[in-house]
């Protein structure tokens, strides 16, 4: 499914990283550089909500969408109450996923102000 998403938004015009879990996200180079993280919920080593709790404290208005097979409304109560950009079950359709997306993207620009990458 990784893979999947990086190819659709690739062809969309989009520049991808694709990471195997979380850590490897925090550690990996150029967190600066990275506009919006798409992340599933559940993964290896650090949960999506874990994940998210650590981007915020790093890039505040770095936006996270979670796609997700899991329909544990407290885990997305939590996940937008902490800033998520969006909550997607799984299967999403390719235009649900890049309106919210775009939707994602605007905004993050739009609060970091003019002359800021988003």
């Amino acid at each position: 499914m990784r893979e999947a998403l990086a190819d659709l938004l690739q062809v969309e015009g989009y520049r991808t990283r694709v990471f195997a879990d979380g850590p490897s996200l925090l550690a990996g180079p150029g967190l600066d550089e990275i506009a919006c993280v798409v992340s599933d919920v559940r993964m290896p080593g650090m949960n999506g909500l874990e994940l998210q709790r650590r981007l915020r404290a790093a890039r505040p208005a770095l936006p996270v969408i979670f796609i997700t097979s899991s329909a544990d409304e407290a885990m997305q109560a939590k996940a937008m109450e902490d800033g998520a950009a969006a909550w997607l079950a799984k299967p999403v359709s390719d235009a649900a996923l890049l309106a919210y997306l775009g939707a994602a993207l605007a905004a993050a620009r739009h609060e970091s102000g003019p002359g800021r990458r988003g």
